[in-house]
Order: structure tokens, then C-alpha cells, then sequence
């Protein structure tokens, strides 16, 4: 039987000074503007270093967003199976809320959208596997419902994080959850039909 090696700590170290850096840049720039160069001097290594671990920025990414995903997935996993959708989406934001600054920036910046959009739809399709009430519906209506559900949420976070964080994050889960499950109106106490404006049936 092979032995467990332990991992090589020159490349731990090498590894974490590139995405340590890379976060740093995140903060500072727009995606187009990091190249392999700039970002090698900031992590005081070789361009070949880099090129060692990996193929590309896009690869390095990646990695990064793998394994926030793998971080959700442990998250979310600690539900169970018929967990009613408020508990799913206090995970989502409770996540989301403890993440570093480079996370934040890229989730509200347009030059990051590719990047961000990938490690949301993994998130989307692994709750899927796990917690799907909507299972009675065509896939095509699943698609449509989950996708608000996908940009509903993020669209939150991003506005939340615009406004500074000044509302408590437990009113944030308290109100995202209320708007998904409940809609507008049950925020101000009306019908549907005052909402739009319409005479009632029995009008």
C-alpha cells in the first residue's frame, strides 16, 4: 500500500504567495490589466514559477473559485434534504457575507462577470442535486426558476455590498427570504391586485 505523502511545502508556499498576490490585484484592478508578469513580481517568484503550477491567469482563477465552491458545498451539505428555501438562501448569504474583500470586488465588477458566473453556476447546480422543490416542473420551467432565484441573490449581494454592508446581515437574510418566498407585496401588506392596480374579481 502507498504511503500518504505529505505535500511539498516549497510548493504550499510558492502557491500561496500567487494567489495571495493575485487577491491583491483582484482588489486593485480589472481583470484585463493582470498579467502573468506583474503578478510574478508581486509574488517575488519566477514568470517560469508560475507557468510551474499554472497554464494561465484564467487557470489560476479557477482554482481559486474551486475551491470557494468546494467551501459552499460544505456549507450547504449540512442541510437537510427537505430544508425549506430560507435555510438555503441564509446559507448562500451567510457565505457570501464572510468572504474576503478580492471576492466582493469581483462579484460587483463587470471584468470579473466570466469568472464569478461559473462559480455560481456550480453553486446553483450542486443545491440543485441536494435541494430541489421544484422537481415537479419541466426542466425548462426549473431553468427559469432557478435562474431568478441565481440572479436575484447575487444581484442582492452586490447591492448589499454597494451599500456598505450598513443593513445587518440578519435583515438581509431575513428580507431576501421574504421577497423570494413571499414577493413585494408582502412587504407592504397588499394584495397582488392593488399592487397592479386592479379592481378585484368581485369588484
Amino acid at each position: 500500500m502507498p504511503l500518504n505523502r505529505k505535500p511539498d511545502l516549497r510548493v504550499v508556499k510558492t502557491k500561496k504567495a500567487i494567489k495571495t498576490a493575485f487577491k491583491e490585484m483582484i482588489c486593485e484592478m480589472d481583470a484585463s490589466q493582470i498579467t502573468v508578469k506583474d503578478l510574478a513580481n508581486r509574488a517575488m517568484i519566477h514568470r517560469k514559477t508560475f507557468y510551474l503550477h499554472y497554464t494561465s491567469i484564467e487557470a489560476l482563477f479557477e482554482d481559486i473559485t474551486q475551491e470557494l465552491a468546494d467551501d459552499y458545498y460544505c456549507e450547504i451539505d449540512k442541510l437537510p434534504p427537505d430544508a425549506p428555501f430560507t435555510e438555503v438562501n441564509r446559507v448562500f448569504f451567510t457565505f457570501m457575507a464572510h468572504q474576503e474583500p478580492y471576492m466582493q470586488k469581483a462579484v460587483c465588477s463587470e471584468s470579473y462577470r466570466g469568472f464569478i458566473g461559473r462559480l455560481f453556476l456550480s453553486m446553483e447546480q450542486h443545491n440543485r442535486t441536494k435541494h430541489n422543490p421544484y422537481a415537479q416542473f419541466s426542466p425548462d420551467e426549473q431553468d427559469i426558476i432557478n435562474n431568478f432565484l441565481c440572479i436575484g441573490s447575487i444581484n442582492l449581494y452586490r447591492q448589499w455590498i454597494l451599500d456598505e454592508k450598513r443593513l445587518p446581515l440578519d435583515r438581509l437574510i431575513e428580507l431576501s427570504g421574504q421577497l423570494f418566498t413571499h414577493g413585494v407585496a408582502s412587504l407592504v401588506n397588499v394584495s397582488t391586485d392593488l399592487v397592479f392596480n386592479r379592481p378585484a374579481a368581485n369588484d
